[in-house]
This record gives structure tokens, C-alpha cells and sequence, in this order.
């Protein structure tokens, strides 16, 4: 009798604890969506939900309360058999079952959790049994956008324009002033990668530089390509050709990304800076002088 009171104790113990843990996982009610509880539509991943409801409600809301009561039972059985041997077999045969049943089921979810906690990423171990289903819909068709119109160039009298102020004075040797940072990049190559300009174009281009980049908001850049050539420098402009009252004067520039993007903040900023005497827009083939390499703008400081 005495070895039959720690049985029906544990058995009690059991029953209260197990039981207890139906309540650690919310898995009510089973069908996610589509009810009276939740009126929801269901979708997709409500199959899944409910896939997963099912096997919580085995593992956790029958499996403890079903073993607690088959292990009471079969306390029972043992308590109540002292004058029937049967019902104490019996009893025993529940208990064992009952336990290598739990043991089983347990051991799954162990094993599963050992083998995908060595095997599987950092990031996915730890919480392996959970699982994240989003249904994705279209969003309303992308407006098709407006077709550009067509670039058209300048005419000849926007790209050839003089602004009636006076010239500054031209340089020779050291009088000249080396304007090779006065934009991003430069090229000057006749010159030696060198742009010269005299001490008064070099002011004024300053101001024109400061301009144009204050109208195009960093969407358009300058690029210095010459001064005063060498000798083997294509102009013909006397503005370009060292030596002579006109040297560093004038300057040529290229519009980046493209002239067609930039070309009307460089007029705006040469008619509003106040600098530039006169410009001709050697891109337009309308203004190409027949002698002018093109693919720049002239200026005249």
C-alpha cells in the first residue's frame, strides 16, 4: 500500500502540470480565418497557420491532458487492485505506454531541434519551429510616362550673342594667371595641361563659373578645355595665341553631362553674371564658325 501512495502522488502531479501547459502556445481556435471568431478571408498562408495549429494543438493541448489522465487511470487501477492482480498489470501497462508515448512525441521535437540547431544557420537556429507567410498583391499599374519632345537646338541668334561690355586686357609670361581649377576637370592640351587667362578674364570667368553653377543646382558641370594654346593649338582666335594684347581672353568650355541638357542655364548665367563680353555656341552647327573645331562654347571675357 505504501509503494501505491507515491504512484497516485505523481499521477496528481501530473495531471495539474501537463495540463497547465495547454495554455503556453495560443493555437485556438484552429481555422485562422473565415469564422465567426475571425471573419477574416482567408488566403495562402492561413493554410499554413492552420497546419501548424494542428500539430500545437496535438503536441500541446491533447497530448499532456490525455497522458495526465491515462497515468491517473492507471494509478487508479494500481491503487484498486490489491485483491485483483489483473487490475494492477493493467495499471502498470497504462503507466508504461502512457510514459514511452510522451517519451516518444518529446524525443521527436528534441531530435529535430538538436539536428537543425547544429546544421542550420545562426540566424534560422534559434527559432526554427516558427515560420513568416506574406501575401503580396499588385499594386495599381505604373503611370506610362509622357513622351519627351524632341531636343531642338538654339537658333542662331541665341547661340551667338555679345553683351556690349568692355574686354578685360590680355597677358603675356608671368602676367598670366592659371585658371586650371576653376572647374572640376580641365584640358588645355596643346598647352600642356596648363589654362592660362589674364588677371582680369581670369576674374571675370570666376563670376560666370559661380553663376552657371548656382543656376544648374549641381545638375550640369563645366569643363575648362582651352586658353592660350601652344603652337600647335587649332584656334585661330588671337584670343588663344600667346604673344599679343588679346592672349588669355577668352576661354572654351564643354557642357557635361550633355548640351542639350545644360545648354540654357550657360546662357542664362553668361547674360546674368554680368562677366562674359560675348559667347558662340560652337555645338549648334548653325553658329560653327567654318574654321572652329566645335563641340564647345566660345567665350570672350
Amino acid at each position: 500500500m505504501n509503494k501505491k501512495i507515491p504512484i497516485v502522488m505523481f499521477s496528481v502531479f501530473l495531471f495539474v502540470t501537463l495540463s497547465q501547459t495547454v495554455f503556453a502556445v495560443s493555437w485556438w481556435p484552429l481555422v485562422p480565418c473565415g469564422t465567426s471568431v475571425n471573419p477574416t478571408p482567408c488566403n495562402q498562408c492561413d493554410l499554413l497557420k492552420l497546419l501548424k495549429n494542428i500539430i500545437d494543438f496535438v503536441l500541446i493541448g491533447l497530448m499532456p491532458p490525455a497522458a495526465a489522465i491515462l497515468f491517473v487511470w492507471g494509478g487508479f487501477l494500481i491503487l484498486m487492485g490489491g485483491a485483483n492482480p489483473g487490475w494492477i498489470t493493467q495499471g502498470k501497462s497504462i503507466f508504461w505506454n502512457t510514459a514511452m508515448g510522451v517519451a516518444i512525441i518529446s524525443s521527436s521535437w528534441l531530435i529535430t531541434n538538436t539536428i537543425v540547431r547544429s546544421i542550420a544557420a545562426d540566424n534560422v537556429a534559434p527559432e526554427w519551429w516558427k515560420f513568416e507567410c506574406r501575401v503580396t498583391t499588385a499594386g495599381p499599374p505604373l503611370p506610362i510616362p509622357a513622351p519627351q519632345p524632341p531636343s531642338v537646338p538654339p537658333p542662331s541668334s541665341a547661340c551667338n550673342k555679345n553683351f556690349g561690355l568692355t574686354p578685360a586686357s590680355g597677358c603675356s609670361g608671368t602676367n598670366c594667371v592659371v585658371a586650371s581649377n576653376m572647374t572640376p576637370t580641365h584640358g588645355c592640351e596643346s598647352h600642356d595641361g596648363v589654362c592660362l587667362l589674364s588677371s582680369g578674364a581670369y576674374s571675370q570667368a570666376q563670376k560666370f563659373v559661380a553663376k552657371f553653377n548656382e543656376l544648374s543646382g549641381g545638375q550640369c558641370t563645366l569643363r575648362l578645355s582651352s586658353t592660350i594654346q601652344g603652337g600647335t593649338g587649332p584656334s585661330i582666335s588671337q584670343c588663344h595665341k600667346p604673344g599679343n594684347s588679346k592672349s588669355g581672353t577668352c576661354a572654351d568650355f564643354n557642357l557635361l553631362p550633355s548640351h542639350d541638357l545644360c545648354y540654357q542655364k550657360f546662357y542664362q548665367a553668361a547674360r546674368d553674371s554680368g562677366a562674359v563680353v560675348s559667347f558662340l555656341d560652337e555645338y549648334v552647327s548653325s553658329c560653327r564658325p567654318r574654321n572652329a573645331t566645335g563641340g564647345n562654347i566660345h567665350v570672350n571675357f
